[in-house]
C-alpha cells in the first residue's frame, strides 16, 4: 500500500454499489481466467452485478480512500461444527493486489468476529487459485475441509482455511 494512502474501513453504502460490482467483475475475469470456464466469465457484467449488489450491499465492509472503493469483504456468523464465522468473499481491485488492502480487510474481519465472541473462522477459495491460497496461508490459515461449488455448468474444487481467533 502506498505510504500516503488514507485507508478507511467502513460499512458499505448504497453509493458504493457500482464500484463493488466493478471490482467483482474485473477480479473474476482476471483472477479466474484459465480456472473458471471462459463462457461463464464472459457472461459476467457490471450492470447485472450492480442490480444484484443493490439488494445486499449492507452485508459488505469496504476499504475506501475518499470516495474510491479499493476492496471489500463479506462476513457471516455461523453455527457450523467446523467454524463459527466465515469470510464469504474478500476482493481488492486487481491493480492494488499485494498492497496491504486485503490484509487490512482480513484483519478487520477477524477482529470483528473476535469482538463478537467467535472462536474459529473459515475461508473458502478455489483449489486452483494459487494467489488466494498463498494469501490465506500467509495470514496463518490451516488447511480445512475440501468441497465443490457450482459456477455455470461445472463444479469447481474448493479448499478451506481455518483460523483460531
Amino acid at each position: 500500500m502506498q505510504k500516503n494512502r488514507e485507508l478507511i474501513i467502513r460499512k458499505a453504502e448504497r453509493d458504493d454499489v457500482l464500484q463493488i460490482a466493478d471490482i467483482l467483475v474485473e477480479d473474476w475475469k482476471k483472477a479466474y481466467s484459465g480456472i473458471i470456464d471462459s463462457d461463464y466469465l464472459d457472461s459476467l457484467s457490471v450492470e447485472e452485478r450492480y442490480q444484484r449488489e443493490l439488494q445486499r450491499y449492507r452485508i459488505y465492509t469496504v476499504a475506501a480512500e475518499g470516495k474510491e472503493i479499493l476492496g471489500f469483504v463479506w462476513n457471516e456468523m455461523s453455527d457450523g461444527e467446523t467454524a463459527d464465522c466465515e469470510i464469504i468473499a474478500l476482493y481488492v481491485r486487481f491493480a492494488l493486489r499485494k498492497s496491504g488492502i486485503g490484509k487490512a480487510l482480513f484483519r478487520h474481519s477477524a477482529n470483528t468476529f473476535r469482538a463478537a465472541g467467535r472462536k474459529k473462522m473459515i475461508v473458502w477459495c478455489l483449489r486452483e487459485n494459487d494467489e488466494a491460497r498463498k494469501f490465506y496461508e500467509k495470514m496463518g490459515g490451516k488447511t480445512g475441509p475440501a468441497g465443490t461449488h457450482p459456477w455455470g455448468n461445472r463444479n469447481y474444487d474448493m479448499v478451506s482455511y481455518l483460523y483460531q481467533l
